[in-house]
């Protein structure tokens, strides 16, 4: 059951094809009677926001095919007590507090009512707390992290690797936009003491009041609550994608097929080229040299840091040759090393 569960939990996630359920926003919730299933051909999340394309309705005879909606976790029922419901649980707790014959009955209810009150201000606070927590750790991090990227890398990695990387782009998109979407000013219902200044009965309508602040506290309490469980989701996923991408990095740039006994290897320091008598700038005119024989089909190119683009000028106006640039972290500042290749 545990395996079904979580082919579901990653299916929901998927950009494509995805199959969320939409009484659980995203995933369906196990110990749930009722599901409401849609297998969306495109499915773009971004934070709490939902942005589906082609939902098609699995199971739910009468409903078509919604060619393209937005669907908001703040906006599902569970979360917002409509009008006609306040209004049932109105006159259900009045016919209920006017059966309570004794005083003390009575105040034993407000009592309770105001301690759960209590519970779920408390719920939210450490929900607020935690996205201020998150809030912190990813504004500090995500600059940094963007500082350390080297472009050229990842300009070079091979198919698998530009698969996880944009992943983890997307993870990260999704983790900024629920820590931003969290904050955002929220209104939300709450009892006015002009309805308890007008109320012939106060006591009663205080007790409603309170009873009325504990359902919106409530909703409100859950919403935020599932706000916190998402973004900790997404942390982990960023994590997650994050040590694949570092741990398969080395395996994911492009291979090119060197073979050193049929090509021609030299190392050069950049900034020794235009020294008469130094190794790299007879190395480098050797080159330029066997270039114009047009032996050679391609040439490699693997640097790291290189400031001096004179060599690349140089290289480019060769034009029966394939100039391959591939950066290399193993070389030294302002060291390149090319390969001909016959």
């Amino acid at each position: 059951m545990w395996i079904k569960n979580i082919i579901l939990f990653i299916w929901a996630y998927i950009p494509f094809f995805a199959l969320t359920d939409d009484l659980g926003f995203l995933t369906a919730n196990p110990n749930a009677a009722q599901h409401e299933y849609y297998l969306s051909i495109i499915s773009l999340l971004f934070g709490e926001k939902k942005l589906q394309f082609f939902s098609i309705p699995i199971k739910q005879p009468g409903k078509g095919i919604i060619w393209f909606r937005i669907k908001r976790l703040s906006d599902m029922d569970a979360f917002n007590l409509t009008n006609t419901k306040a209004n049932q649980l109105e006159s259900d707790y009045k016919n209920h507090y006017d059966s309570l014959t004794e005083d003390v009955d009575k105040d034993i209810e407000k009592e309770a009512l105001l301690r759960h009150l209590s519970d779920e201000q408390s719920r939210v606070d450490i929900s607020y707390n935690k996205m201020n927590a998150f809030t912190t750790i990813i504004v500090a991090v995500i600059p940094i992290a963007i500082a350390l990227v080297n472009w050229d890398t990842i300009f070079s990695l091979n198919a698998v690797g530009t698969v996880i990387f944009i992943w983890l782009i997307y993870a990260i998109i999704n983790l900024c936009a629920w820590i931003f979407q969290v904050i955002n000013v929220r209104g939300f219902m709450a009892s006015t003491f002009g309805d308890l200044k007008s109320c012939p009965n106060k006591k009663r309508e205080q007790n409603w009041q309170i009873y009325y602040d504990w359902q919106q506290s409530r909703r409100k309490a859950d919403m935020y609550v599932s706000f916190v469980m998402h973004t900790k989701i997404w942390i982990i996923t960023v994590i997650l994608l994050t040590i694949a991408f570092s741990v398969f990095l080395p395996f994911s740039k492009k291979r090119v097929d060197i073979h050193s006994g049929e090509n021609d290897v030299y190392t050069l320091d950049v900034n020794s080229i235009e020294s008469t008598y130094d190794r790299s700038a007879a190395d480098w005119y050797l080159i330029l040299a066997k270039l114009q024989t047009d032996k050679y089909s391609q040439v490699v190119v693997l640097y790291n840091n290189v400031t001096d683009v004179d060599i690349a000028n140089k290289l480019n106006e060769f034009q029966n040759q394939e100039i391959i640039w591939m950066p290399d972290n193993t070389l030294q500042k302002n060291q390149i090393k090319i390969i001909l290749e016959k």
